[in-house]
């Protein structure tokens, strides 16, 4: 890996975790679905954080950090349709 590679992949998970603090500071929205909003950033930050360690571990934790990141958003796209169904009857 070039030292260009390391820098870019530490700089993306710098900003992962500038977003994430912002959401968090700034959430006004449901808390159930800030928690999921949060809960994804987390999970990207973990699996850019694990990628230059290019070992099959690694890739078995990154895709158990996608796949809780799939329930994550699952989960709050049904708490957004429940609750826009609600509030239209």
């Amino acid at each position: 890996m070039t030292m260009s590679s390391t820098a870019e992949l530490a700089d993306s998970v710098t900003q992962l975790r500038s977003a994430r603090k912002l959401v968090a500071e700034s959430s006004t929205a449901d808390e159930q679905l800030t928690q999921a909003a949060l809960h994804l950033i987390d999970c990207a930050a973990d699996v850019v954080s694990r990628l230059p360690a290019g070992d099959l571990e690694s890739a078995r934790e990154a895709l158990g950090s996608a796949r809780a990141a799939v329930v994550s958003a699952t989960y709050a796209v049904r708490r957004i349709h429940d609750r826009s169904r609600t509030e239209r009857t």
